[in-house]
């Protein structure tokens, strides 16, 4: 019985140490950009659903669309007026990091973003 109780443990934990909820600011900058954009994205994590916002700031939020957990592996969407912004993002202690893609109906984009964590809730 004691061998059936630990890996259910271990997930357990490894589960728990993934909650991305809360919010997390840094920054992006474009290929061939010549300067970074604030991000501030605000997670709300339900087992392996993520919803909430992003945007450049608490006055310009966005909602998130397809937010999925998996493992310490996070994949949103936000669209605004004209962008599809598409975050891959990995969770490693208290940073997200990972692959941007912006795309508007005519241009494409690629990008790496980094983000702290600002607090838990």
């Amino acid at each position: 019985m004691k061998l059936y109780i630990a890996p259910f443990l271990l997930y357990a934990v490894t589960v728990m140490a993934a909650d991305l909820t809360g919010k997390w600011s840094g920054s992006f900058r474009a290929e061939g950009a010549d300067h970074s954009i604030s991000q501030l994205i605000i997670l709300k994590q339900q087992g392996g659903t993520l919803s909430g916002s992003a945007g450049p700031d608490t006055s310009e939020q966005y909602p998130i669309e397809n937010g999925t957990v998996d493992g310490n592996k996070a994949t949103f969407a936000v669209t605004t007026g004209e962008w599809k912004f598409a975050y891959a993002l990995t969770l490693k202690e208290n940073s997200l990091s990972g692959d941007l893609t912006l795309e508007s109906t005519t241009e494409r984009r690629k990008a790496k973003v980094t983000l702290t964590r600002t607090n838990q809730n």
